[in-house]
């Protein structure tokens, strides 16, 4: 029973590509416009979505419609503008939705008492961090909560599973669950706290924990598909 098997000669061309867009989405971020964001985050995507169908057994639906969501997410993120993140927030509304259903039926979850009182370290952390600002709009506000529940419910799912029932798929499970709060945290800053600092930026550093989160959640949803097959 194999979870890591070599890749062939396209899937490391396709990785590789993959992290070259990716540096390249950092500098055009730090020298360009941002509309240059929006081509480079559509070929970031699509690089990824071709990785998981040739290198997937099943490839399963699910994988293509959370990846949509998410492109959805990242396009609208792109705004500076406090506004636009309500509609960001709602993308990523479903995308956690659909997320949190892909990793349970993932790894067979069937036990939820210890990723709830998991998730309740997580939730209590980014509910006190979004209660300072006051640049909030009241509509994006409560996107955000429901954001907030959802991300700390996939955080205590990935932490249980990988403190009581690990094994090798779950690395990648781990890896990408807590690069995700970092990068959620890192936005949470930069949108709320530095929003007007223009000289002071973290999107390169939150660029690039999204690249590395969308990398690690495909190879985790393949080993798991591989490891459920055999």
């Amino acid at each position: 029973m194999k979870v890591f098997s070599k890749e062939t000669t396209v899937e490391n061309a396709l990785i590789v590509f993959y992290f070259l867009v990716a540096c390249m989405e950092v500098v055009f971020q730090i020298f360009l416009e941002s509309h240059y964001q929006y081509a480079i985050k559509v070929i970031e995507v699509v690089i990824l979505v071709a990785l998981y169908w040739y290198s997937s057994t099943l490839r399963s639906p699910i994988y293509f419609v959370n990846m949509v969501l998410l492109l959805i997410g990242r396009l609208f993120f792109i705004s500076p503008e406090i506004k636009m993140l309500r509609y960001a927030l709602i993308a990523v509304f479903f995308h956690r939705l659909i997320e949190i259903y892909y990793v349970a039926k993932l790894i067979k979850l069937k036990d939820y008492i210890p990723p709830i009182l998991a998730s309740i370290p997580f939730l209590m952390y980014f509910l006190y961090l979004v209660s300072i600002p006051e640049s909030v709009l009241i509509e994006s506000y409560i996107i955000l909560i429901v954001n907030i529940l959802l991300i700390s419910a996939l955080s205590g799912i990935i932490l249980s599973q990988y403190l009581l029932i690990f094994n090798k798929k779950d690395i990648w499970l781990f890896v990408s669950g807590m690069m995700s709060l970092t990068q959620t945290f890192i936005i949470f800053i930069e949108k709320f706290y530095l929003a007007d600092l223009e000289l002071i930026s973290l999107r390169p550093m939150a660029l690039l924990l999204n690249t590395a989160v969308c990398f690690a959640f495909y190879k985790f949803v393949v080993a798991s598909e591989r490891l459920n097959n055999d």
